[in-house]
């Protein structure tokens, strides 16, 4: 058994069946970050002795048969901007550099109650924000992972970890899981909580999940949920909007020519794939989310900044000083046109089950950049549920993702209609790192 390769599914029936030892598992995770560490460079803190103890305490609990929840003796990996008691949170920041919380995030805490091992913290790009972190992509060590959830989704391409929490605000967890050809989910904002969590901007801010299949996702949500996840039986017939109008204009030709080739498949597959149409309102959203993220985003700063802004980089710097800049009646007025943006996008889903577009304009871009959110954002300004899945290799041998999105607290049905275009799309390709 090659224990890097274990999706989280098959290492957590492993210990549960008594066939994979924690602690094996988590030495073989060191050995292969040992291999593979110091190109990719997916972790900021790891402290082997306390995982070592941790996997020491879950292997003899399993064989009491005293499992602590879906994820005994699992290791995870967890974005830096979790705190994480006991173990650093830098917020991929020198301002951070040596903060070391008394308490974990929520987060961290729901995965904790439910048996997971924390393997370390992830590297995070400065703040959350768009300025391009160490951290390289496994496919390419000269393209970017993406961000800024770049260490997590590295980190499972790279088969370091099986799964890892991320943090999306427009697009920092699916935009990193397309250019790495990994699983992601990014539920609902209030269905996993987010105290203890440095954030970019609290009204946008979402966990996110990473693994390497749906069902990892599912079990790691069911884990973290702080309310049921309703279950859906399958409908007869999926139907998926497809939605061309705006996300194609920002995608390359390759990257709509996969998803062309997708939705064909899918309908071949016996989906029904129609055309969705965006509300008017939808022409607003790229104003109303640069409004409500900047304006939050130099709140958030507003007391560190003034002191440490030369150790910001440009990026979040002009965040930052063009956040301070906007009026609070502008602040106010986006928000009131997210509401009515949900109201109307929401709409959506009275016709379909999930709507499908490429999950980034294209595959990775070099390292001077963490990529293009611009098909992410929508989704997130809207609340909804939305799962990347890898479907398909570009011409330059990296990955290429779709996005399919959700309504409100849909995570149920998502999940079980991904799991079906999971198995059409067949996807199998590794890294070669």
């Amino acid at each position: 058994m090659d224990l890097p390769t274990l999706t989280l599914t098959e290492a957590a029936q492993a210990i549960r069946d008594g066939s994979l030892s924690p602690v094996e598992y988590v030495k073989a995770l060191f050995a292969r970050m040992d291999q593979v560490e110091e190109r990719v460079r997916a972790w900021v803190t790891v402290n082997r002795e306390a995982v070592l103890a941790e996997a020491r305490r879950s292997e003899d609990e399993a064989r009491r048969k005293q499992f602590r929840g879906p994820l005994h003796g699992i290791p995870i990996g967890v974005k830096d901007l979790f705190y994480t008691k006991g173990l650093r949170t830098t917020v991929g920041s020198e301002v951070f550099r040596d903060f070391v919380p008394h308490e974990d995030a929520r987060a961290v805490e729901l995965v904790k109650t439910a048996g997971a091992i924390i393997l370390g913290k992830t590297v995070t790009t400065m703040f959350a924000n768009l300025d391009p972190g160490p951290t390289r992509n496994p496919w390419n060590l000269a393209h970017t992972p993406g961000g800024s959830s770049s260490g997590s989704a590295a980190a499972v391409a790279a088969r370091m970890c099986p799964a890892a929490i991320g943090s999306q605000t427009i697009g920092s967890v699916g935009r990193p899981a397309a250019f790495c050809g990994v699983s992601s989910l990014v539920p609902t904002q209030r269905r996993i909580g987010l105290s203890r969590t440095w954030p970019l901007a609290w009204s946008l801010d979402h966990v996110g999940i990473l693994g390497r299949s749906v069902e990892d996702l599912k079990i790691m949500l069911d884990a973290m949920s702080e309310s049921l996840v309703e279950r859906h039986n399958a409908p007869k017939t999926y139907r998926i909007g497809i939605i061309r109008d705006f996300f194609y204009k920002h995608a390359t030709e390759q990257a709509r020519s996969l998803n062309d080739v997708l939705a064909n498949k899918l309908a071949a597959a016996g989906f029904q794939i129609e055309e969705a149409r965006l509300p008017e309102v939808f022409q607003v959203a790229p104003a109303t989310l640069r409004t409500i993220i900047r304006a939050e985003t130099a709140a958030v700063h507003a007391q560190i900044f003034p002191a440490k802004g030369e150790t910001y980089g440009p990026k979040i710097r002009a965040f930052v000083e063009t956040g301070m800049l906007i009026d609070a009646s502008d602040y106010v007025r986006a928000r009131r046109i997210r509401r009515r943006y949900q109201r109307e996008m929401a709409k959506l889903f009275e016709r379909f089950d999930a709507l499908m577009t490429p999950a980034a304009p294209g595959t990775a871009p070099d390292t001077s950049t963490t990529g293009d959110p611009v098909m992410n954002g929508p989704w997130t300004l809207a609340d909804f549920p939305t799962m990347t899945l890898p479907h398909a290799l570009g011409a330059n041998g990296l990955p290429v993702g779709v996005q399919l999105s959700g309504p409100p607290f849909g995570e149920g049905l998502l999940l079980e209609l991904g799991k079906a275009v999971e198995t059409v799309i067949g996807f199998d390709s590794h890294p070669p790192i």
